[in-house]
């Protein structure tokens, strides 16, 4: 009988093995292991007659046996697979533990566990995808023998350094901000450090500068000498470099930049990833009793390709908000050209027709020509208080309002409007709904807006608006409801409904109605939601918060709210 033995978070598990039995993320796996550094299906082992062979099946992160990653191998009693952050432990009933071969020195073992078997100039970035961040708890559990080895070692040091650099990247964008918490996380793993100091390399001109620097003592960093001649090979090269006494090492004794400063152990690797040069990352000391060792190279070999892979990433999210800046630039270029040519052409056909009036001395003309110059006027002026409610953050001006009244007011406009077509608007009102505290004047526009909209949508076929209120619920929100009959929407009109700029009125409509309503709710701590269907009409539902804790100060920026809510009915 063979078996599988781990640690859980529900303390130690056993599995004994079918004639295969795959193991993996997802749940079609005989053996599931939550956790994301496992791939959905990760590994398995097969029965091979008496013996039994792990199989990994391309994974992301690989499968190791005693340290070491493997695509297929053998397994013996007592080895230990590391899947992920899972360590578990084989035992075949029949077999008997496995031997070390005669003759054979633990020294050579400990060898053959290591990563890879690379000299100091072999220590290159590596062709395998980079591990995810992950944090270990190491926990001793009475029943499994804890059971170490410099290859384990070596792995929890390498999961640790990942964990620190990714979360020293973490939420922010700043370059500066980044290199120097990856210094401070590298002296807490490299703890004969002295100093740390990032070179970066201009993609564009090739030129090298100091990225960043730290002592672990206070002092002035603002003489840093650095050996060029270790440098250049680095980044010539693309190697890591180990010196592990610079009195002994025929490269760099006769460096005066490493003599005068006293350097008398270090150690640099490159900032590569996938092929591009970041720059390279050195670590030195002055204690000559503490030097790096090849061990230390690797770790930090590894941990350059972390922060490469961090650098790679936060200059490509510098570049998509560079690019989404420009883009909505553009978009918003492009939108108030439309709108404004819309104006003007509006505004010079009504000076047009004033000015025939004028010349025939025509009353009803002159009159006439004025209309479309106030109304394209009336336009323009809406055009930029909403421009202006969008390109800042405001405080609702709060007071005390009867929802009610607002929504009855709103209901006459909408019926003056409808007057001389086949829509009819109605309000059903709440009875039972208290005064809110709300900016009466935002939420009338956003009310006025969707029962206008609504009103347009009913204008060629006829139809029924109705406006509804509706007292706090268990969720504390009060809510206006605007119902239509109208065209309705697809799902694609739908989706682009809160879009700046984005309206189905043509020339008659500014795009920015409906993103200046969901902005105001939101400034209010509500949310907006919208349903349609096309040709069965439209329903938006306005939520907003029935009781406030705190009246906010007036000018203060208000920041409550949820993300609008966009359903296709």
């Amino acid at each position: 009988m063979a078996k599988l033995t781990w640690v859980s978070a529900d303390g130690v598990q056993t599995r004994e093995l079918a004639d295969i039995t795959s193991i993996g993320r997802s749940r079609e796996n005989d053996l599931l292991l939550r956790d994301p550094l496992v791939s959905k299906l990760h590994a398995r082992i097969l029965r091979d007659g008496n013996d039994w062979v792990l199989e990994d099946t391309g994974s992301r992160n690989g499968s190791l046996v005693n340290g070491v990653r493997q695509t297929r191998c053998l397994l013996r009693h007592g080895d230990r697979i590391q899947i992920g952050p899972n360590e578990l432990r084989f035992e075949c009933g029949d077999a008997a533990p496995f031997a070390q071969p005669a003759g054979v020195d633990q020294s050579d073992i400990d060898s053959f566990l290591e990563w890879d078997n690379s000299t100091v100039a072999g220590v290159r970035e590596s062709d395998n995808d980079i591990v995810p961040t992950h944090t270990i708890d190491v926990t001793s559990v009475a029943g499994l023998p804890e059971v170490t080895s410099p290859a384990t070692d070596r792995l929890t040091l390498r999961l640790k350094a990942s964990y620190a650099i990714s979360k020293a990247a973490a939420a922010t964008l700043n370059l500066a901000v980044i290199l120097d918490r990856v210094l401070e996380a590298l002296f807490e793993i490299f703890a004969s450090a002295e100093r740390a100091v990032v070179m970066l390399v201009d993609a564009d001109s090739g030129k090298v500068r100091r990225g960043a620097v730290k002592f672990r003592r206070s002092l002035d960093d603002t003489d840093v000498h650095i050996s060029r001649t270790a440098l250049r090979q680095v980044l010539s090269r693309r190697e890591a470099l180990l010196c592990v006494d610079t009195a002994l090492d025929d490269r760099f004794a006769a460096v005066q930049s490493i003599a005068d400063y006293g350097i008398r152990s270090m150690m640099i690797a490159p900032l590569l990833f996938k092929g591009q040069m970041h720059g390279a990352i050195l670590i030195d000391t002055l204690n000559r009793t503490a030097p790096f060792t090849q061990d230390d190279l690797e770790l930090l070999s590894f941990a350059g390709t972390e922060v490469a892979a961090c650098l790679t990433n936060a200059d490509l999210h510098r570049k998509a908000l560079a690019a989404e800046h420009l883009a909505a630039v553009g978009r918003t270029v492009a939108g108030l050209s439309h709108c404004m040519k819309n104006i003007l052409q509006g505004i010079k056909g009504g000076a047009y027709i004033v000015e025939k009036g004028l010349a025939d001395k025509t009353i009803d003309r002159i009159r006439q020509g004025w209309n479309m110059v106030k109304r394209k006027n009336d336009f323009m002026e809406e055009l930029v208080w909403d421009l202006l409610n969008l390109s800042k953050a405001r405080a609702p001006d709060y007071e005390l309002t009867d929802l009610n009244a607002l929504c009855t007011e709103i209901v006459e406009i909408g019926a003056g409007k409808a007057r001389n077509s086949d829509v009819e608007v109605n309000f059903v009102a709440d009875k039972a709904l208290k005064n809110i505290c709300v900016d009466p004047k935002g939420i009338r526009r956003c009310i006025l807006n969707l029962v206008t909209n609504a009103v347009d949508a009913c204008l060629e076929g006829g139809g029924n608006v109705e406006v509804r209120t509706f007292a706090a619920e268990a969720d504390g929100m009060v809510r206006v409801v605007v119902r239509d009959t109208g065209c309705g929407m697809s799902e694609e009109t739908l989706a682009k409904l809160f879009t700046i700029f984005f309206s189905t009125k043509g020339s008659k409509g500014t795009g920015l109605g409906l993103p200046v309503t969901k902005k105001i709710v939101e400034e209010h701590g509500g949310r907006i939601k919208a349903e349609s269907r096309q040709g069965d009409g439209t329903t938006f539902t306005v939520s907003l918060p029935a009781t406030r804790l705190q009246r906010p100060k007036k000018g203060a920026s208000h920041a409550g709210g949820s993300q609008e809510d966009t359903d296709s009915g």
